[in-house]
């Protein structure tokens, strides 16, 4: 499916969330992979500050479909989670585990909002677009 112009660029960045996020998984926590990770840290942090501002118009498109609802608590409180990691990990109290739970927590992240939130906005909850009828 052909993303909507406003989705665009955050799918483009989850390209770059999944690379990072491999590398968690399967890589050794090493200087390389901390630096990295520190710098994509304000990047993820910009980027869930655009997709919960999405959401939000959303909402006011789309206000009575649940299942939007829904999938947006679910963004959030992901992105809570991840943030969550994230500090454990830069913050030296993460061992290797750490470092595989949070590219876990990207990787489905990223899965999720491609697969089931971005369709489900582009169905009519986009700000400009026609409000979507939804079961």
């Amino acid at each position: 499916m052909q993303r909507h112009e406003s989705l665009q660029p955050l799918s483009r960045e989850h390209h770059q969330t999944l690379k990072i996020a491999r590398r968690l998984q399967w890589g050794e926590p090493d200087a390389d992979l901390l630096r990295d990770l520190a710098e994509h840290r304000g990047e993820l942090a910009a980027h869930f500050v655009t997709e919960e501002s999405i959401g939000r118009q959303a909402r006011g498109q789309c206000h009575d479909d649940a299942i939007l609802a829904a999938q947006l608590e679910q963004m959030e409180s992901e992105h809570r989670q991840i943030e969550q990691q994230l500090a454990e990990v830069l913050d030296g109290q993460g061992d290797r585990a750490a470092y595989h739970r949070l590219g876990e927590l990207l990787v489905a992240h990223v899965r999720f909002e491609e697969r089931e939130l971005f369709n489900r906005l582009q169905e009519g909850c986009l700000p400009g677009q026609a409000g979507g009828a939804h079961d």
